[in-house]
C-alpha cells in the first residue's frame, strides 16, 4: 500500500509541484525584467511615437518573437535531425510510474543444457518473465533471515530501472542455462519490490563490527 501511494501518489505531485515552480520563477523573472524597464514618463502623452520609445514592450514582443522562432524551428524539423533533443531523456534512475523498462529476453539466453541452482555464480543474468532484471554479485548461502530462518540468497545488481540492490530467493529461479550464465525467475521484473526483494536479509549490516575493548585489568 505503502508503495502504491508513493508511485501513484507522491511522484506525480512532487513533478507538478516542481513543474509549478519553475513556471512561477519565469513568469517572476520576466515580470520583474519588463518592470525594471519601465519607464513612466514614457508614453503620458498616449502618442504612438510616445509608445514606440517604451522599452518593456519592445522587450516582450522580442521575448514572444523569440521563444515562438524556436519553437516553430524546432518543430519543423524532421525527426532525428535534432539529435539529442529527439531522444527520450528522464532524469534519475528509477521510473517515475515504478514500471520496468526491462530489455527483452533474447532467443540465445536458453541456449544449452539445463543446469541447476548450484551453477549460478558472479555475471549471471537473472531474467524475469518480461525482461534481463539484474546481474548476480554472489551467491549468499545460510543467511539468516526474520525469523531465525536459513536461507539462500542471489545478492544481484538491478538493470535497466531495477533496485541497485536485490536480495532474491533461490527459489525463485525456475532454469539455469550455464552456457548463456542465464537464469530465469519465476516473476515479473516489477514484483521483485512487491515481494521485498530490495531490503536485505535481517543479519545483513554494514555497520562495522565493536571493537572489543581491552582490559585495563
Amino acid at each position: 500500500m505503502a508503495q502504491y501511494v508513493a508511485v501513484r501518489l507522491i511522484r506525480p505531485a512532487i513533478v507538478a509541484i516542481i513543474a509549478a515552480l519553475i513556471t512561477g520563477l519565469l513568469i517572476f523573472g520576466i515580470g520583474h525584467l519588463l518592470l525594471y524597464l519601465y519607464d513612466p514618463s514614457i508614453g503620458a502623452e498616449g502618442s504612438l511615437a510616445e509608445e514606440a520609445r517604451r522599452k518593456e514592450l519592445w522587450a516582450g514582443v522580442g521575448l514572444t518573437v523569440g521563444i515562438l522562432a524556436v519553437a516553430t524551428f524546432l518543430s519543423s524539423r524532421r525527426q532525428g535531425a535534432l539529435g539529442p533533443l529527439d531522444r527520450p531523456t528522464a532524469i534519475g534512475k528509477s521510473p517515475m510510474t515504478g514500471e520496468l523498462n526491462l530489455t527483452p529476453i533474447p532467443m540465445s539466453a536458453k541456449y544449452g543444457p539445463e543446469g541447476s541452482v548450484s551453477d549460478i555464480a558472479l555475471g549471471y543474468t537473472l531474467y524475469a518473465r518480461n525482461g534481463a532484471l539484474a546481474e548476480t554479485i554472489d551467491v549468499l548461502k545460510s543467511v539468516e533471515d526474520i525469523g531465525g530462518v536459513q536461507r539462500t540468497l542471489i545478492y544481484a545488481k538491478g538493470l535497466y530501472g531495477a533496485q541497485d540492490e536485490l536480495w532474491i530467493p533461490i527459489e525463485a529461479v525456475s532454469g539455469v542455462y550455464p552456457d548463456t550464465r542465464s537464469a530465469f525467475l519465476a516473476i515479473a521484473g516489477d514484483e521483485a519490490e512487491t515481494f521485498g526483494w530490495n531490503r536485505p536479509p535481517a543479519s545483513f549490516s554494514r555497520k562495522e563490527p565493536a571493537k572489543k575493548e581491552t582490559p585495563l585489568y
